[in-house]
């Protein structure tokens, strides 16, 4: 699967969060923020509500009150609906926010709306974006001030890279000096239904033999959806502005063995890895990303090595990884068919266990 199309389907995807997480490291202010969150009930949403809550800002919520509408009912909410056209935002003119945060996904239109109509009545501006918005990956430590896609294309022909990065310009045009936008690469965690991550947890949990990708040196990257949700009060409090690449899990590289076999530590597994060379998997037909989830060989690009020096900057400190190898879980645990099968027709990511089996005899043969 291209990466595009990944995050496409990772933020779509995803669904509720309440997951708690540790403080930012700044302390919070003593001016309480007026904080409007459009959205707010889906799954990045709520982990901005939480980390808003948690700092005691006063936090008011604009939906249609549809989407899990029970969530923060103690909250003011100021019905809405987002698809009805700027006259949706009517309501909110009544009042003046500290903050406005939109985690709106697709649609360059409604962020085009929301900026026009709130542009009065907001102090600043923070749009959730993603990585997709760069131009490629071949980059290792690809920055804020690398290339962005093209949108010289037909306007019907733009696809989600190109509606995150309209949307980012229309923020960065309406709030020049006032917004804050996080480049968002895989966002994991709590209520997460997307089963790349968790693939290799369910796998680990089963103690069977499974296939480890590559050499154990390949990069992997993603972040805690309580990181997107306490960044983005780190930035409202602190005025942040400008983009912000907002990967994880931790500072420094995290690399597939180190992965794997914390993982596999934390969770008491006694599943064996057998690692599987890129040329072997390669061999066999093997499909990064989706059979593989998440992996991306050293040898295609450096997608999984995006830097996070402008993050680290402020002083952000991530989530501990066996935090959200925990939510995770316990998540599936909650939620999902403890026999979930991979690699069929109905979940079509993961690689199916036949398949595993006979590429586990010829690795074992082989050695």
């Amino acid at each position: 699967m291209e990466r595009r199309e990944f995050i496409k389907k990772s933020a779509a995807a995803s669904a509720l969060s309440l997951g708690m997480g540790q403080l930012c490291s700044c302390s919070a202010p003593k001016d309480k923020l007026r904080i409007l969150v459009l959205g707010g009930t889906y799954f990045v949403g709520p982990s901005i509500v939480n980390a808003a809550l948690r700092h005691k800002h006063s936090v008011t919520l604009f939906n249609r009150g549809i989407t899990n509408p029970n969530l923060f009912s103690t909250l003011q909410l100021i019905k809405g609906d987002r698809e009805a056209g700027i006259a949706a935002y009517d309501p909110l003119k009544k009042e003046q926010w500290d903050v406005v945060i939109d985690v709106w996904p697709e649609k360059s239109r409604l962020v085009d709306e929301a900026t026009k109509a709130l542009k009065n009545h907001t102090k600043h501006y923070i749009f959730v974006s993603s990585i997709a918005v760069y131009d490629n990956f071949e980059q290792i430590g690809l920055n804020e001030e690398y290339d962005l896609v093209s949108i010289e294309l037909e306007k019907n022909e733009w696809g989600y890279p190109e509606e995150k990065l309209v949307a980012e310009s229309l923020v960065r045009e309406r709030f020049a000096d006032n917004h804050t936008i996080l480049r968002g690469g895989p966002i994991k965690g709590w209520r997460d239904p997307a089963l790349d991550l968790l693939y290799w947890f369910i796998k680990l949990g089963r103690d069977d033999a499974i296939i480890a990708p590559g050499s154990g040196i390949d990069h992997l990257q993603f972040i805690d959806v309580k990181d997107i949700g306490r960044f983005a009060i780190m930035a409202s409090e602190n005025r942040l502005s400008g983009s912000y690449n907002c990967t994880g899990p931790k500072k420094e590289p995290l690399f597939w063995k180190e992965f794997l076999e914390l993982s596999k530590e934390h969770l008491n597994s006694q599943t064996q890895l057998i690692w599987a060379s890129e040329d072997f998997l390669t061999i066999n037909e093997v499909a990064p990303f989706t059979e593989l989830p998440l992996w991306t060989p050293l040898s295609e690009d450096a997608f999984m090595q995006i830097s996070n020096n402008k993050l680290l900057q402020t002083g952000f400190e991530f989530t501990p990884l066996h935090q959200t190898i925990d939510d995770c879980v316990k998540w599936f645990k909650r939620t999902m068919d403890s026999d979930i099968k991979f690699g069929n027709s109905t979940i079509n990511i993961g690689m199916e266990r036949s398949k595993e089996l006979r590429l586990l005899n010829l690795l074992e043969r082989q050695s």
